[in-house]
C-alpha cells in the first residue's frame, strides 16, 4: 500500500492515531501509517468477509507464507519489504488472533481474553517498537501492555457492535453464559452484570495503561508524545464509558477532537515535566503476564 493510501487509511478508522501522527516527524509519521494500513488489512479479511471460512483460509497461509521463505499473497509481500523490518513471529501472532475472529466468540475467561488482546493489539506494540527502532527489552514488555490496554477499552466501547456479529468478548467469568443476543438486549440484572464486568475490565485496562506509559521513556522524543497522546485519547473513552455508569446501549463512545487537542496539550506537559517520561524509573510487573503463555516479548516469571 502507498503512503497515500495508507495516511487516508489510517485517517478514515484511526482517527486517535492520526491526530497523535501529527506530532510525529513524516518519516515517523509515514512508518506508523504503513504499519497501521498493513494492521487494518489483515483485520479487514475477517471484518469485511462475505465468506469466513474463505478468509479462515486466507489467514492460515498468510501464517505459514510468514513462517516460510514463501511470499505470494500481497500482504506477505509488504510484510517481507517492510522497512524498517518488523517482526515476522510477531506479525504470525497478529494472523493468529484475527483467525478467531472467523470462528464464533465467546471467551471463556479473562485469561483468554488477555491473550486475544495480546495477539491482535499487545503485537502492535511491538511492531511500533520495531517501526521506531526501539530494542531495549523492558520497552516491548510495556508496549505489549499499552496495546493490551487500547484494546481492552476496544472492546468495552465495541460491546454493541460486537454482540451484532456474533461475538461476546466479555468472558464468562465475568458475565456466565450471556448469549451476544442478550447483551444486545439484556435483562436487568444481565445488564448489571455486564456494566461489572465493563468496569472490571476498564480497571485491569487502567493499570496496563499506566505499565504501557511507564516505558514511554524507550521511544525517541517524538514518537513519545505521539503514542502518549495515542494513549490518553483511548484511556478517555474508558473514562467517558465509566462516566455514562457503563451503559454501551446508549450508544458508541468517542474522544472529540477539541478534546483530544486539550489532551495533546496535557501529554506535551507531562512529556516536559515528568521524570519517569524522560528516563526509566521501575520495573516491569511481570504478573501482567502470565497469562501470555511463551509468546514473542512477553515477560515471563521464570
Amino acid at each position: 500500500m502507498n503512503a497515500g493510501r495508507s495516511t487516508a487509511s489510517l485517517k478514515r478508522y484511526g482517527t486517535s492515531f492520526h491526530f497523535a501522527s501529527r506530532f510525529l516527524s513524516s518519516d515517523q509519521a509515514d512508518r506508523a501509517a504503513r504499519l497501521y494500513a498493513l494492521c487494518r488489512e489483515i483485520d479487514d479479511i475477517a471484518d469485511r468477509a462475505d465468506d469466513l471460512n474463505h478468509a479462515r483460509l486466507r489467514l492460515q497461509s498468510i501464517r505459514d507464507e510468514l513462517a516460510g521463505k514463501t511470499a505470494l499473497d500481497p500482504i506477505a509481500k509488504t510484510v517481507v519489504s517492510f522497512s524498517p523490518k518488523v517482526s515476522t513471529e510477531v506479525l504470525k501472532e497478529l494472523v493468529e488472533g484475527v483467525m478467531l475472529d472467523t470462528l464464533p466468540v465467546l471467551i471463556r475467561s479473562q485469561d483468554e481474553l488477555l491473550r486475544y488482546c495480546y495477539q491482535v493489539a499487545g503485537t502492535v506494540g511491538l511492531l511500533m517498537c520495531d517501526i521506531f527502532e526501539v530494542t531495549n527489552v523492558s520497552a516491548r514488555y510495556h508496549a505489549i501492555d499499552l496495546g493490551i490496554a487500547m484494546q481492552l477499552t476496544n472492546i468495552c466501547r465495541d460491546v454493541c457492535e460486537d454482540a451484532q456479529r456474533g461475538r461476546r468478548y466479555l468472558p464468562s467469568d465475568l458475565v456466565g453464559d450471556i448469549a451476544p443476543e442478550n447483551v444486545l438486549s439484556p435483562s436487568k440484572e444481565q445488564a448489571q452484570v455486564i456494566r461489572q464486568a465493563l468496569k472490571h475490565l476498564l480497571e485491569e485496562a487502567e493499570i496496563r495503561y499506566q505499565s504501557g506509559i511507564a516505558g514511554l521513556c524507550f521511544l525517541p522524543l517524538q514518537s513519545r508524545t505521539a503514542i502518549l497522546i495515542a494513549a490518553l485519547s483511548y484511556r478517555e473513552i474508558g473514562v467517558k464509558i465509566a462516566v455514562r455508569d457503563f451503559d454501551v446501549w446508549r450508544g458508541r463512545v468517542y474522544t472529540r477532537l477539541i478534546r483530544k487537542g486539550l489532551l495533546a496539550i496535557k501529554a506535551i506537559s507531562t512529556i516536559l515535566f515528568c521524570k519517569r517520561l524522560r528516563k526509566y524509573q521501575g520495573f516491569h510487573n511481570s504478573a501482567l503476564h502470565h497469562s501470555l503463555g511463551k509468546n514473542p516479548s512477553v515477560h515471563s516469571e521464570c
